[in-house]
């Protein structure tokens, strides 16, 4: 019989499994998803608000690689490196989003690359959670898709110090940091030295770090080639140009630029004066714990270094390095974050959030690793890990709320500047164009033209080479609405509000006729039963308009010196003229208006500075006396010599504000023989006579006293009885600019509005022309002229 035992005994044995291989758990790429998620904050709150236009240094930086565009100046402690940065894409589009896109993923691709050097010094989480300090910080956001260089120094300096630190255990490690410091240096060379300099005291101190050395000089000096060369070039030497560098930075010496930083942590993006208060102090609890974090951080660090060297002692051996940071990861970048901060707190009285950006990204680092060693001490670091989680979310949550706010901030600055060179360019100015005066460079960069300063940090032209440029150039001077006033070479320039902006625009008065004869028969006149939408004319000084027609200035001065009150006309908010009582100063060359403070007459010159000024008619119902009338503009004078002068001159009974006169037309009808004659001037037209039998041209010898014959004069614009021209058709000036009266005393003639104090001369009256020596005659005939042109000049 078969035994079947052994075979069952075979057969219920189990068979041998292979062995399994270890599982290897894949690691999360936290690195990679800040930097993914920087860029996307990048684009979803920034560049929406700033792909319409650029900033003041950023048009600068792009218009010196620019094909299209004419470059802006480019001041003393300027570095060219973030130009050449943008230069291919400037090279192949203009459109701003591309460039900002580009920038975008150029800034994330490069914070990765700067922490992840990192990666073999410290433990990847802490890499991470540095770059997420870092990179959650409004002032970086903002700045990754701007031309700016702030935020490739920092992250150069990330990786320049990682490099440095990798020296001694890799030996291609100073290749990259020759390479990381000449970016570093050629984006901003001064930070360049800054950095540099701890790099150079530490590889000179410790032997370890000694084949750092050629790498460190290398890079700097390779970096600073153009900067030098540019010096010799532009400035004639290193010295000099670090001289005018500290012009432009405001005098760099000893300042303690602490609370000027301060004050800017959350805004404005530069603070020059500082003289704004902090906002929203609640939302600083990072930047006022950072230097406390930083202090524990080091004592950290020194406490690990000591039970380092009891587990030596003992016999323990050496920790690992990457879990348990060594001191000259934690020291180094403390160090070289403390020397790129100098200038911006000890050396310059003003400050913007950027300066500090390089500081703040290697203080991360070894904040960073301060983190994970609270969470390996507490007692349960799983609940710590949760606490301190919820503090770091807190304060991503605070730096959006302020983003957005600088976000906003920047579409309305940049927003403004797009505005203004549309404007101007409805304003005749393309290129080639010149654009001078307050906020020219990015307002040029925009249209298209020139930029040029006579005065400031950005001085680049004289006025005599700029008003050259004016003769052949489309030109335009800006200043502010409120408060700014033209330069002197362009006091009689024709002034432009630029609608949507705070600015006029400047243009000389043959552009600005020019101007006019374009625009003329394509625009509507004004509202019926208002004054209308008066254009904006030439003007010129009174001194001017007496040197062209010195008779008829003195009869139209007699005319008012005749008489203490006369009537003013302005502009009301609807458009209806406000007639009002008005003493007026002729005095220095000039035509001058003591308006009183807060009076509807002087508020709505400031609104819109148009004004007519009739001449009083005096007594009675009959013109014995001629009539004389000026229209124009009024600016302010805000010239304290001035006013000085013409309150010794004048003595005005009570508080005033000063305007100055510029005239745009000079009307004045003298009772002769053959009834009434209107006399007529406007700037670049000779003087235009109406007589009653319809006669425009001076017959031999008809001229004023002083003044002298004209040959005839060419057609004007329709006049109608009295003198008054047919209201233009071009929208009105919004508000004036302002000027600076022309020096010398003041001639003690006349009074500003308002009864004159006991002992104020009274006005001139010339003799026989009194009311004493009125002779009556009787009204002339009415006077018709041929309209044979009509509008405008």
């Amino acid at each position: 019989m078969e035994n079947t035992a052994a075979s069952a005994t075979a057969v219920a044995r189990p068979r041998p499994h292979p062995p399994e291989l270890p599982r290897h758990r894949r690691r999360v790429p936290w690195l990679g998803l800040v930097a993914a998620g920087y860029a996307v904050v990048q684009l979803a709150v920034v560049v929406p608000h700033t792909g319409h236009a650029l900033g003041w240094d950023e048009s600068v930086y792009v218009s010196q690689v620019d094909p299209r565009n004419p470059p802006a100046f480019f001041s003393a402690p300027r570095s060219r490196g973030i130009s050449l940065l943008v230069a291919p894409v400037v090279a192949a589009t203009s459109s701003i989003p591309a460039l900002r896109l580009l920038l975008t993923v150029l800034s994330a691709l490069a914070l990765y690359a700067s922490f992840r050097v990192w990666t073999r010094l410290l433990p990847r989480t802490t890499v991470a959670l540095a770059a997420l300090f870092f990179s959650g910080l409004w002032i970086t956001v903002i700045s990754g898709p701007a031309v700016m260089p702030n935020l490739w120094v920092a992250l150069g300096a990330v990786a320049a110090v990682g490099w440095f630190l990798r020296i001694p255990a890799d030996r291609n490690a100073r290749w990259w940091l020759a390479a990381v410091l000449a970016g570093v240096t050629l984006v901003r060379t001064p930070d360049g030295g800054w950095l540099g300099l701890p790099l150079l005291i530490g590889a000179v101190a410790v032997r370890a770090w000694r084949p750092a050395l050629p790498a460190v000089v290398g890079g700097l000096l390779l970096g600073a080639a153009q900067w030098i060369g540019e010096a010799y070039d532009r400035f004639g030497g290193i010295s000099q140009r670090l001289d005018v560098s500290s012009d432009v930075e405001g005098g760099m010496g000893l300042h303690f630029a602490v609370s000027a930083a301060l004050r800017s942590l959350n805004g404005p993006q530069l603070c020059r004066p500082c003289e704004v208060p902090l906002r929203h102090p609640e939302l600083t609890v990072w930047w006022l714990a950072l230097p406390l974090l930083t202090a524990a951080a080091v004592v950290a660090a020194l406490r690990d270094r000591q039970q380092r060297r009891s587990r030596i002692r003992v016999g323990l051996g050496r920790p690992d390095p990457r879990r348990i940071p060594g001191l000259p990861t934690t020291v180094l970048p403390v160090v070289c974050a403390a020397a790129l901060s100098v200038p911006y707190l000890l050396l310059i009285d003003y400050s913007a959030p950027r300066f500090l950006m390089p500081s703040y990204a290697l203080l991360a680092l070894p904040i960073a690793g301060l983190v994970f060693r609270a969470v390996r001490a507490a007692k349960s670091p799983r609940h710590m890990a949760v606490a301190l989680g919820v503090v770091v979310a807190l304060q991503l949550i605070s730096q959006y709320a302020v983003l957005s706010h600088a976000a906003g901030q920047s579409d309305t600055v940049t927003g403004r500047y797009r505005t203004a060179a549309d404007a101007l360019a409805r304003l005749g100015l393309r290129p080639p164009c010149l654009v001078i005066g307050d906020r020219a460079l990015p307002v040029a960069y925009h249209a298209g033209c020139s930029s040029a300063q006579t005065s400031g940090n950005n001085k680049s032209a004289t006025p005599a080479a700029l008003l050259r440029r004016s003769a052949h150039e489309p030109t335009a001077v800006l200043t502010k609405r409120k408060g700014g006033h033209p330069p002197s070479y362009a006091r009689d320039w024709v002034a432009y509000p630029l609608a949507g902006t705070e600015w006029n625009a400047h243009l000389p008065v043959e552009q600005a006729r020019e101007l006019e004869a374009r625009r003329s028969g394509q625009e509507t006149s004004g509202k019926p039963g208002t004054m209308g939408a008066m254009t904006a004319e030439p003007t010129v000084g009174w001194s001017r308009f007496a040197s062209e027609e010195p008779g008829l200035a003195d009869a139209v001065r007699d005319r008012f010196g005749q008489y203490r009150h006369h009537v003013l006309a302005t502009v009301r908010k609807d458009g209806s003229p406000r007639l009002t009582p008005l003493d007026v100063t002729f005095g220095a060359g000039e035509l001058w208006l003591a308006l009183t403070p807060a009076s509807y007459k002087e508020l709505d010159p400031r609104r819109d500075p148009r004004f007519s000024l009739q001449a009083n008619p005096g007594p009675g119902d009959v013109m014995t006396e001629g009539d004389a009338r000026i229209g124009g503009r009024v600016v302010e004078v805000t010239d304290p010599d001035v006013i000085d002068r013409y309150v010794e001159a004048v003595r005005p009974p009570g508080p005033f504000h000063l305007f100055r006169a510029e005239v745009s037309e000079v009307a004045h009808t003298s009772v002769e023989e053959s009834g009434a004659v209107l006399r007529t001037w406007r700037p670049g037209q000779p003087v235009r006579i109406v007589r009653p039998d319809g006669d425009t041209a001076p017959p031999p010898g008809d001229v004023l006293p002083g003044d002298t014959a004209s040959p005839g004069s060419s057609p004007g614009r329709e006049t109608q009885p009295g003198g008054e021209a047919p209201p233009s058709e071009t929208p009105s000036d919004e508000s004036a600019p302002d000027g600076t009266a022309p020096e010398g005393a003041l001639p003690d003639e006349t009074s500003p509005e308002g009864s004159s104090p006991e002992g104020t001369p009274p006005a001139e009256v010339p003799p026989g022309s009194g009311s004493g020596g009125r002779t009556p005659v009787e009204p002339p005939p009415s006077v018709t002229v041929e309209p044979s042109v009509t509008g405008r000049d």
